[in-house]
């Protein structure tokens, strides 16, 4: 090994105690990594619109969006936005259990099957078609957002089948929930 007067010389003691301190700090560095939670990624507002735009393919996205509030009311104001009908919340109703939801643009109806097997109907009547299809029906119950994919509209009417257990009916029942048609 030659050696040259312009290099720097490094005793063997100094050496160590860097090689030490530099895996020192790598095997914390390993150690943390390993530790820490996956950090969230915020969602973009692609990524809302995304949702909000297509619902069946971005499930996952909506079940992300209640569990930060400054982003359900980000998803709050884009539905609101976009959407073709809006029922905003209701006054409150005298019983528990309604039959019923009006409003300016659409009302509600949920009927419980007469065969008494669980389900239930849930009947959307638009006041007033336009020229966009109603795809989906949007609704924020608790601060969570849901979606139910509409059946086609005959003479403003469209009405769709869900089970006893389906969210929307807690929705539905619950005067502060908001709904809305995209």
């Amino acid at each position: 090994m030659t050696h040259h007067s312009d290099e720097p010389t490094i005793g063997l003691d100094d050496a160590t105690a860097h090689f030490v301190t530099l895996e020192t700090y790598h095997q914390l560095d390993t150690s943390l990594a390993a530790h820490q939670p996956d950090t969230v990624r915020q969602l973009t507002f692609g990524d809302l619109l995304a949702a909000a735009t297509a619902p069946d393919t971005h499930a996952e996205t909506i079940a992300k969006i209640g569990s930060n509030a400054k982003q359900a009311s980000r998803f709050a104001a884009l539905l609101r936005s976009m959407a073709i009908y809006t029922q905003p919340s209701q006054a409150a109703a005298a019983s528990a259990q309604m039959d019923k939801r009006t409003g300016e643009q659409f009302d509600l109806e949920l009927k419980a099957s007469s065969r008494h097997d669980g389900a239930h109907f849930l009947i959307i009547r638009i006041h007033k078609l336009t020229e966009t299809t109603p795809q989906h029906l949007y609704y924020c119950h608790n601060n969570n957002y849901n979606f139910i994919s509409l059946s086609s509209v005959h003479n403003g009417v469209s009405q769709v089948m869900v089970g006893e257990d389906n969210l929307v009916i807690d929705a539905f029942n619950d005067p502060a929930a908001e709904f809305f048609i995209k």
